[in-house]
């Protein structure tokens, strides 16, 4: 028990740290973004099975499955009652954001492209933004103005004269 307390207490200091590089609040972002776009697309993919067309059940089962696995991977407590859940939770947290953001916006993007229906888009679109913003989060924070005109082109620099044309 006091092993368990002392893992949450560290990973809420992880997830509090000031030093972290982007605020708390745009983590819990792209992990509410996942949850809720793993929870639509299991929602609209129970919907979408009521379909006649053989490519679109295909896709709203593949829709169904990445809300689940979003799920398993973001929201590891909504799944305590699966014993290898944590191992994958932890094995996902140690995983960089941009493979993150690839996973996430591949899972989104394939149920898109075999059935272009409300459903998917709602459902798997959800799950693709969330991807989508831990692409941004993998990119980083941008530069300040200084760095940024100093790996500029030194022919825009403002210090550079510019001749003036008669």
């Amino acid at each position: 028990m006091g092993a368990a307390a002392s893992g949450v207490s560290t990973q809420m200091q992880a997830e509090h740290d000031p030093n972290a590089a982007f605020p708390w609040w745009v983590r819990f972002l792209a992990k509410g973004v996942a949850i809720l776009g793993g929870f639509l697309s299991l929602f609209f993919g129970v919907l979408g099975l009521i379909s006649f067309s053989a490519t679109c059940m295909l896709a709203v089962l593949l829709q169904m499955t990445s809300g689940a696995l979003v799920i398993a991977l973001e929201a590891p407590f909504c799944c305590q009652f699966v014993d290898f859940i944590e191992k994958i939770a932890r094995f996902s947290e140690s995983r960089q954001l941009w493979h993150k953001a690839a996973i996430y916006g591949i899972m989104g993007l394939i149920p898109i492209f075999l059935c272009i229906e409300l459903n998917t888009i709602l459902g798997s679109g959800t799950i693709f933004a969330s991807g989508v913003i831990y692409g941004f989060m993998a990119l980083g924070k941008k530069a300040d103005r200084t760095n940024m005109m100093a790996a500029g082109d030194p022919a825009w620099s403002p210090q550079v004269n510019q001749s003036t044309i008669p």
